[in-house]
């Protein structure tokens, strides 16, 4: 069986170099690609493919958001840099997940599922898809961006390109990889708001977890959080949040 193939990607470098990859395989034929969401929900709607690469983490549209805006329902395979315990929330809604930098091995291993992949396996498919994106609908309440007054100017940033949360005295720093903004907003108002990829590990921080780099130990039996800011930022992770980072 051929797969008509649509490659979505924001990074040009990794999009040719998952095509270059995918190009040994007879069964996937790419037919385009795309390198925002926007025009991965036109081009999907219109060609109408077999098989999606689909990026989760793109700026503007997440991966996530561009399922939510498709008339039509391909079978997805997710490629991302997210740790492997941030794919537990979806890593059973496709086919399989494959971690950047993408390996040959796994490579190999997806093509070998997608063809071991059923009709009955098809229809499972199509409902967990169905499931993901009521859960989707359900949680989109929660801040998608945040905007913040600068003179005489308004600046909007999505929750997607913020690294942390800092209290601040009154204050709260919202902290993205080289830049770092005021805002009013307590920490504990944004916690309510804010999507559940942000975590709150220590009384004066919250933190993106997609932006978490490693944790490691401190005195005291502590841990430090290593984000992926341009400053490699140390945020000390508190008692009772450990168990967060921890996931079973």
């Amino acid at each position: 069986m051929f797969y008509k193939t649509i490659l979505v990607e924001d990074e040009e470098l990794s999009r040719l170099g998952l095509k270059k990859k995918l190009e040994q395989f007879d069964e996937i034929d790419i037919i385009d690609m795309a390198e925002n969401g926007i025009e991965a929900v036109e081009k999907i709607n219109k060609l109408k493919p077999d098989l999606i690469f689909l990026d989760i983490q793109m700026p503007g549209m997440n991966g996530f958001e561009v399922l939510q805006n498709l008339t039509y329902m391909p079978v997805v395979i997710f490629t991302t840099a997210f740790d492997e315990y941030a794919l537990k929330a979806f890593e059973t809604n496709s086919i399989d997940y494959l971690l950047k930098p993408i390996e040959e091995d796994r490579l190999q291993k997806a093509m070998e599922k997608l063809k071991k992949f059923t009709e009955k396996e098809k229809c499972d498919y199509d409902s967990k898809i169905t499931s993901l994106l009521s859960e989707l609908t359900n949680k989109q309440d929660k801040l998608s961006r945040i905007h913040i007054k600068i003179g005489d100017e308004v600046l909007f940033v999505n929750t997607n390109d913020i690294f942390f949360f800092k209290a601040d005295n009154k204050y709260t720093s919202i902290c993205t990889f080289d830049d770092e903004y005021i805002i009013n907003d307590t920490l504990a108002s944004l916690e309510e708001k804010l999507p559940e990829n942000f975590i709150r590990i220590h009384r004066g921080f919250i933190i993106n977890m997609n932006h978490l780099n490693k944790l490691k130990k401190w005195f005291g039996g502590k841990y430090l959080a290593v984000m992926k800011d341009k400053k490699k930022t140390e945020i000390p992770v508190s008692r009772n949040s450990k168990d967060k980072l921890f996931p079973e």
